[in-house]
């Protein structure tokens, strides 16, 4: 018998000694001594319903969390000892729940069973002179007995009765065990949770670090990424540049969404739009494959290589099914019975990395087919693979600025929601972008933030989907350190406090809907001859307005103001994005979610 089995034997062990003790009363009643037991009776009644109590609801919070069906767990605790006590799926999960305590757990479900078989002996459950008196008690109403019958059973009662009524100590003692074994399970079962919680949470705090890291680190990959882009354009064209999607991003995986801008040399000289998505891979997916092959060729194994088809997403479904899926983010070997053959292929829906050619000319690989894989770009010994997406004619597309949008040139105005979803944007990307070629310090204002419209709806723009905008110079002839040369713009590490107050003064003018010129606070100072004395002074300006953020925003939006606006001046350079990360983001994040909105406005 399982553990859980006993656990269920014990819980209809209670029911059984209350029916015990309820015959007993009525014994008592009909032989007209009731009175004399009665506070003995309620005594022990109590103790057994509240530990019944105890018990049961202890065995619910047991499964609660193991069993998804309500009436599964309604059925097991209706029914003890039931066929359901003997599930085996529901003991392996309490053992898994459970971990090392397991087996001290059912040693004390076990002395649980044996104190409740006590309790029975107590109250002579397996008496025969009770079992008499029980069975007696079913007879038909009104039916005489005989007086002799009467007596000897009134003699063997009163018997009885003379020991139940001096058995306190020995009821005090057993439910005195009682309470310690419920008292001990309930400690076992609450720090193996508390243990287990703490473990989830150590990992989900691991989980957060490596992400908070990769995410600081991410404008590195954009500088890598830039420069990679900057020795691919070896064409003659008049014009290449690239519009960045600014994402607000909460995971490892480093991609991009690039609307690539080009204007060939023809008689029309057509700007034209090539939108697509780009991804790292560092090769491990690749080495990867190889070294599944080279174990399948051992096994004297067939292989074949169908042709790649890149024009259809990654699978969603799990492989285990029928067939046996092997699965990389390049390759899927798929094993199959009979016969005995391997078939390595593409992955239908994915296109595949490890076979993509080098991209030569970016400007050429552009023109492939729509949702095809270009090829792959090389920097720092990283592969950016391009997947073409749609093309359009830039003449098609129009575009607005963060600066018209507060200056109100789009109807309706922004709502509140579509304001803070923005102002997490912004920062976020700041911090992922800062000091790459994407997102220069001296570069990061409403005028340099575009929104593309819709392409089915011109009128249409998306504000969930904002763009910056870079020119790459043509990099026919130049090395691979003459293009880290050129994309090498970002700023000084020093040069962060300047940006944040950039940032802040964006922040501001976010949070209220318009634009800092027009405020009475930056009214107040002057203009400012030149370009230093106007940010002097506009920063001035901005800490006099930051004043009313926690009236209109709250104290989140506010602290994050605070520390871009002046805050961060205690921040070591090398730490500044965690700070950023602790002090700007989370805060932020917590504003936006409050709220929730449509990403559409109408020029």
């Amino acid at each position: 018998m399982s553990g859980f089995e006993v656990a269920g034997v014990v819980l209809g062990a209670f029911p059984i000694a209350i029916t015990a003790l309820d015959k007993y009363r009525e014994i008592a009643t009909r032989l007209g001594v009731f009175f004399k037991i009665q506070l003995e009776y309620k005594r022990w009644r109590d103790d057994l319903e509240f530990h019944q109590l105890v018990f049961t609801r202890h065995l619910r919070q047991l499964l609660l969390p193991l069993v998804a069906d309500d009436d599964k767990i309604s059925e097991l605790l209706s029914a003890p000892g039931g066929d359901s006590w003997r599930d085996d799926e529901v003991s392996k999960l309490l053992q898994k729940r459970l971990r090392d305590s397991y087996e001290l757990y059912f040693e004390y479900i076990k002395g649980i069973k044996r104190v409740m078989a006590n309790i029975n002996q107590e109250l002579a459950v397996d008496s025969a002179a009770i079992q008499d008196g029980i069975n007696s008690s079913k007879s038909a109403a009104g039916v005489s007995r005989p007086k002799t019958i009467m007596s000897r059973e009134k003699l063997v009662f009163q018997l009885y009765r003379l020991k139940f009524s001096n058995n306190e100590a020995v009821r005090k003692r057993l439910f005195g065990e009682l309470q310690e074994y419920n008292n001990k399970l309930e400690k076992l079962l609450d720090s193996s949770d508390e243990d287990t919680r703490l473990t989830q949470q150590r990992t989900a705090v691991g989980q957060l670090t490596t992400i908070d890291t990769a995410i600081c680190n991410f404008w590195i990959q954009a500088r890598t990424l830039f420069r990679a882009l900057a020795l691919a354009w070896v064409c003659s064209c008049q014009h290449h540049g690239a519009r960045l999607l600014l994402q607000h991003r909460t995971t490892k995986q480093h991609e991009f969404q690039v609307i690539f801008t080009a204007t060939r040399l023809s008689s029309s000289s057509r700007l034209e739009l090539y939108q697509t998505r780009i991804s790292q891979d560092d090769g491990t997916a690749e080495v990867s494959v190889r070294e599944n092959v080279t174990m399948l060729e051992h096994q004297n194994m067939n292989l074949t290589v169908p042709k790649p088809d890149h024009r259809r997403n990654r699978p969603t479904k799990s492989a285990f099914r029928a067939k046996l899926n092997i699965t990389t983010s390049a390759t899927c070997v798929e094993l199959l019975r009979p016969p005995p053959s391997v078939t390595l292929t593409r992955a239908q829906t994915s296109p595949s990395l490890s076979m993509a050619p080098p991209i030569s000319s970016l400007c050429t690989s552009l023109d492939r087919i729509e949702g095809s894989c270009c090829g792959y770009v090389v920097s720092d010994d990283c592969r950016y693979y391009v997947h073409t997406i749609s093309r359009r004619s830039a003449s098609e597309v129009r575009s607005l600025s963060l600066d018209q949008i507060l200056r109100g040139e789009v109807d309706p105005v922004p709502s509140r929601s579509q304001r803070y979803g923005l102002s997490l944007t912004m920062a976020s990307s700041f911090l992922q972008l800062l000091d790459s070629p994407w997102l220069p310090a001296t570069s990061f204002r409403t005028t340099d933030v575009h929104f593309l419209g819709d392409a089915r709806k011109p009128n249409l723009f998306l504000l969930d989907q904002p763009h910056i905008s870079r020119e790459f110079q043509r990099s026919h002839g130049l090395t691979e350190g003459q293009a880290a040369a050129i994309d090498l713009g970002g700023g000084t590490a020093t040069s962060f406090t300047d940006a944040l107050d950039h940032l802040g003064i964006m922040l501001l003018e976010l949070c209220f809907g318009r634009i800092l010129a027009e405020q009475p606070c930056r009214k107040r100072w002057p203009a400012g001859s030149n370009d230093k004395e106007r940010a002097v002074f506009d920063i001035m300006a901005a800490r006099d307005w930051q004043r009313l953020v926690n009236e209109e925003a709250g104290p989140d939006y506010a602290d994050a103001v605070a520390w871009c606006l002046g805050g961060n001046r205690s921040t070591l350079p090398e730490r500044w994005r965690h700070e950023m990360l602790r002090k700007v983001i989370e805060p932020l994040q917590r504003c936006r979610d409050y709220l929730t909105g449509g990403a559409l406005v109408r020029a």
